[in-house]
């Protein structure tokens, strides 16, 4: 009897360190959320792009390519469904051309603050978009992470955008 409640007890501390381990998010966290998100987005990969957004989903954009700035804001469903067309014109571009013209897209992760929690994570990045040699696009922002069951999740957060070559 005091073995199977020692055994009870053993499992019962394993889940809740595992369950505490699965929710923290540290910096080599964030880095591989940036990395895993640039690979679909290269891959066309739409189900793994949308996978990254959380419910509660937010992302204020202030697009700043034409006179006055235009702002929107977007829930995940809209952002994902902006992603999945996003990624549908340049999979078809790189079809039509063999490969041979495609729009690259990199990212620098300007800084990483973790909450004193260590359940979210503030990301300062910028990412550009080129065709060839050409600057296209734009985006600097701020991004709040979080991670749940092992996942990083992206709650939104706020973007500028410039576009270039219209």
């Amino acid at each position: 009897m005091v073995g199977k409640l020692l055994v009870v007890v053993v499992v019962a501390i394993a889940a809740l360190v595992a369950h505490e381990n699965g929710r923290t998010i540290e910096e080599a966290h964030v880095r591989e959320y940036y990395r895993s998100q640039l690979e679909a987005l290269r891959a066309f990969d739409e189900e793994a792009v949308c996978a990254g957004i959380a419910d509660d989903y937010n992302l204020e954009v202030v697009d700043r390519s034409e006179g006055q700035p235009g702002k929107a804001t977007l829930d995940g469903h809209a952002s994902c469904e902006l992603s999945r067309k996003m990624l549908r014109f340049m999979e078809q571009m790189s079809g039509q051309t063999g490969g041979l013209v495609t729009i690259d897209i990199s990212y620098d992760i300007r800084s990483i603050v973790i909450a004193a929690d260590g359940r979210s994570a503030t990301v300062e990045a910028t990412s550009t978009a080129k065709l060839g040699d050409m600057l296209i696009g734009r985006t600097r922002g701020r991004e709040q992470l979080s991670r749940s069951f092992w996942r990083v999740r992206s709650h939104g957060g706020e973007a500028q955008v410039w576009s270039y070559g219209r």
